[in-house]
């Protein structure tokens, strides 16, 4: 349940060298568009609240890609570090900004079939009053994109190197909800992948 003061931010991971598939994935083309440009796009579209795009590598090529959109862009100075620093650097700098966030709605740059329709979903699912985790459910798990409640923040600032949060979302089956997304088990890490886009 939704109050009107109920603020939602939506983090975008996108500070990888993508050093697996060879060539920067936030500028792979999907349908004559770019990764970074096509999330962000759907990030605007679902309408949920403020989009912070969290980069590292090539932060100036995505900056100069996505200039004209309605977007925070923070550089984490460690995505070096891996995933885990960009969540948690990321979090910090949305809470710097906005302390009231009630939740954050995690996705990733690389997941090309992420739309506005889905990231909806999971924000109508989530009910402000209690802990909840919103998970995407795709191959016989859950995963990204994500809403987490404000409850667990604490834990995410927490995370190291290549972590993401299902490190801490395995502590908290329970709260956990899932909503189906088969074309999120697709997502470009390797050169093969390329083959899902065409």
């Amino acid at each position: 349940m939704l109050g009107k003061t109920t603020k939602i931010e939506i983090l975008v991971m996108a500070a990888g060298a993508s050093k697996r598939l060879g060539q920067p994935k936030q500028f792979v083309k999907y349908k004559g568009e770019s990764l970074i440009r096509r999330i962000a796009r759907e990030a605007i579209k679902s309408n949920i609240g403020n989009i912070t795009i969290v980069t590292g590598f090539n932060h100036d090529a995505i900056v100069k890609e996505i200039h004209d959109l309605e977007v925070n862009i923070f550089f984490n100075p460690q995505w070096e570090e891996g995933l885990g620093a960009s969540i948690r650097n990321g979090l910090n700098h949305i809470l710097k900004k906005t302390p009231d966030t009630n939740a954050i709605l995690l996705t990733m740059v690389d997941q090309p079939f992420v739309d506005a329709e889905h990231l909806s979903k999971l924000v109508n699912a989530y009910d402000a009053s209690r802990p909840m985790i919103i998970a995407s459910a795709y191959s016989g798990t859950f995963g990204v994109p994500v809403l987490i409640d404000s409850f667990y923040f604490e834990m995410m600032k927490e995370l190291k190197g290549d972590e993401g949060g299902k490190k801490i979302f395995v502590n908290y089956l329970k709260d956990i909800v899932e909503i189906p997304f088969i074309a999120g088990a697709i997502d470009i890490d390797e050169e093969t992948d390329l083959k899902t886009l065409d």
